[in-house]
């Protein structure tokens, strides 16, 4: 028996702190796929999607595809994009209606204007159009704020166990394979739910640094040998969201059939009780002072020394356009080094106006939040390329999807190259770089605006790695703002005698 499923993507991780909003236009510039362009566009790739197309054509499934919806973390969706992205999916859903079942990939750390809860409000919207007896399947990134509703909505959760995200694939994989078990009366799959009392967790969920999170996901995976335990996942949160379920969670996908809430509940607790004992251990960036006096010291390594403005990673939701690490750099005369990708579209207009081979004075940066990461910085340099920004990832994260930095200039100051971008983007790839004519091995010291993902492309070229807090948005110091809608008593916010 062939069946018929669903397939949709609606992903955003959204930043509540930030001046910015994400409209349409922004999940445009990363992609929105409507219909049989998903397939098309996402077939084969390291995605979410991509395995779950996978799997549909290994187990002969009636794939339906509804709308995948992506775009770089940012503000809180719109009530008009987050209208216009559901009305389009509830329009396919009840065209393509009845179903079996029904995979989503989401993120779980998305905010729209109307609720704090984006997951759950999209996952109402597609409950009502299929009805609460067929299976759905959600995946989620482990930086997800999970709130109790999921568990009413969902049957199935799976979220990356990699920080860079390199298993999305995988992971569309394996829940689309407990999906196709549920559809054929295999398994009878739900969900159990826990947090502990936690803002900050799980060192963020790194997995290159051999730390807590590894640990936890040992313990996760010894939890699903037991009968009936299907899955363990271990999400560390996102901070950078003034929400009720921001910080760490565990979600248990369980088989009534084998097993009880009982069980799942203390699976769960166990896990959740491994995440407090952690709450110490995190790898924090260090300050940027303490960054240049490092990478003015000198190196015996071979390859470019790595330097992480963690602080401000479009990657978060952070506004990619701070200049303090990059005046830093000036001001100590670094050289054979490139900076990337700042992001303000008016400089690489301007700049991309006078074309390759001038030389300009203009200020650059600062200007989304002059308050946040060094304001303006006024430069004089020369443009060395200019290009549309189009790219196509060549991994380990998002193989082979397409990408864009829009409009993009490469401006040589002094030493310097700054890569100039009018579309946010988190530098996790080494092809963003070469989008400007930058090779990232020919260099000394490479900038780049990431808190974790860009090990997965630039650690195999690093003589060394250089993670600092330059004053952004997304700094890790959780006691510099002020959360209203979070539930209290949290750590590290809250007292706790233990």
């Amino acid at each position: 028996m062939s069946h018929r499923v669903a397939i949709i993507e609606y992903n955003n991780e959204s930043n509540t702190f930030t001046v910015m909003q994400t409209g349409l236009d922004d999940f445009r510039a990363k992609h929105y796929d409507i219909g049989e362009d998903i397939p098309r566009n996402l077939r084969g790739t390291g995605s979410e999607i991509g395995g779950a197309i996978e799997v549909a054509e290994a187990w002969g499934w009636i794939p339906v595809y509804i709308t995948a919806a992506q775009a770089e973390p940012g503000g809180p969706i719109t009530e008009a994009t987050r209208v216009e992205i559901t009305e389009e999916a509830k329009r396919r859903l009840q065209a393509g209606a009845p179903y079996d079942g029904v995979f989503v990939a989401l993120h779980g750390a998305m905010v729209t204007e109307s609720d704090q809860d984006g997951e759950s409000q999209f996952l109402r919207e597609v409950r009502a159009i299929v009805g609460h007896d067929i299976p759905i399947a959600v995946t989620l990134d482990l930086h997800a704020n999970i709130f109790d509703e999921m568990a009413d909505l969902v049957q199935i959760a799976v979220s990356f166990r990699t920080y860079p995200h390199i298993d999305m694939r995988e992971v569309g994989v394996e829940a689309c394979e407990l999906l196709h078990r549920a559809m054929s009366g295999d398994i009878h799959p739900k969900l159990e739910i826990q947090r502990p009392p936690m803002l900050v967790g799980c060192d963020d969920g790194r997995t290159t640094n051999d730390g807590p999170m590894c640990r936890l996901l040992e313990s996760a995976a010894q939890e699903m040998q037991t009968p009936g335990i299907l899955n363990v996942a271990i999400n560390a949160g996102f901070t950078d969201a003034d929400v009720w379920a921001a910080g760490p969670s565990v979600l248990v996908t369980y088989d009534t059939a084998t097993t009880d809430q009982r069980a799942a509940s203390a699976c769960a607790g166990r896990i959740c009780d491994q995440i407090w004992a952690f709450r110490d251990q995190w790898d924090l960036p260090i300050p940027l002072d303490d960054c240049i006096a490092q990478l003015s010291a000198p190196r015996l390594g071979e390859g470019p020394v790595v330097v992480a403005d963690f602080s401000d990673n479009p990657g978060s939701g952070a506004y990619g356009d701070c200049t303090a690490l990059i005046a830093a750099m000036l001001r100590v005369g670094v050289q054979n080094a490139a900076a990337g990708a700042l992001y303000d579209p008016q400089a690489a207009s301007e700049l991309a106006a006078h074309g390759v081979g001038a030389v300009v004075t203009l200020s650059i940066g600062g200007k989304t939040d002059a308050s946040v990461g060094g304001g303006p910085l006024e430069v004089t340099g020369k443009v060395m390329a200019i290009s549309d920004g189009a790219f196509t990832f060549e991994g380990p994260m998002f193989t082979g999807l397409p990408g864009s930095t829009g409009q993009s200039v490469c401006l040589r100051v002094q030493g310097l190259d700054i890569m100039i971008v009018s579309d946010r983007m988190q530098m996790l790839d080494q092809n963003i770089f070469r989008v400007v004519g930058i090779e990232p091995a020919d260099k000394s010291v490479l900038a780049v605006k990431s808190m974790q993902h860009f090990k997965g492309a630039f650690a195999p070229i690093a003589s060394d790695i250089i993670v600092t807090d330059a004053g952004g948005l997304c700094t890790p110091n959780v006691k510099r703002r002020t959360y209203t809608r979070l539930r209290r008593p949290v750590f590290p916010l809250d007292n706790f005698n233990v």
